[in-house]
């Protein structure tokens, strides 16, 4: 390992940290300083998920589910066991992530949990390590997943 791998491998935990603070305090704007503007978000292990093909609609995917116009209340998300490749501009990883999110209105004293590991695709800008390709992996989950779900007019869940 030399100075160079050890700052990149800083930099991208930083990144990851940054992602779980945004969430968290529901700060969704911070993002911007972990994903390109061109990212790609592979959510398809989770039912009635999709692809997702730029930054703005991941935002705004993130904004609907987790923020005021959700059933999601606080949440606590945890990313560990980093295993990270850099290859000049490059980079790939792989870290276990843990989540708790903390259900609202009608979940109300409800917790959907989840436990799984995120593959992403890292590219170094003029702004520092960015994630290019998202991809998401849940092993584990428990609660009622509706949780993570906007709200519709009516107040019924929506994909």
């Amino acid at each position: 390992m030399d100075l160079g791998y050890l700052t990149d491998r800083h930099e991208i935990e930083q990144a990851y940290y940054l992602y779980c603070e945004a969430i968290d305090t529901k700060r969704f704007d911070l993002l911007v300083g972990v994903f390109t503007e061109d990212t790609v978000g592979d959510y398809r292990a989770v039912p009635g998920k999709k692809l997702i093909e730029n930054r703005a609609d991941l935002l705004a995917n993130m904004r609907n589910n987790l923020g005021p116009g959700s059933f999601c209340g606080r949440t606590h998300h945890n990313v560990t066991n980093i295993r990270l490749s850099v290859d000049g501009d490059r980079a790939e990883s792989r870290a276990h992530y843990y989540a708790v999110h903390e259900g609202a209105l009608d979940y109300a004293g409800q917790l959907y949990v989840m436990w799984g590991e995120y593959h992403d695709q890292w590219v170094r800008t003029a702004d520092g390590w960015r994630i290019r390709v998202r991809g998401y992996d849940p092993f584990i989950t428990r609660g009622p997943r509706e949780i993570t779900t906007r709200r519709s007019a009516e107040g019924v869940p929506t994909a």
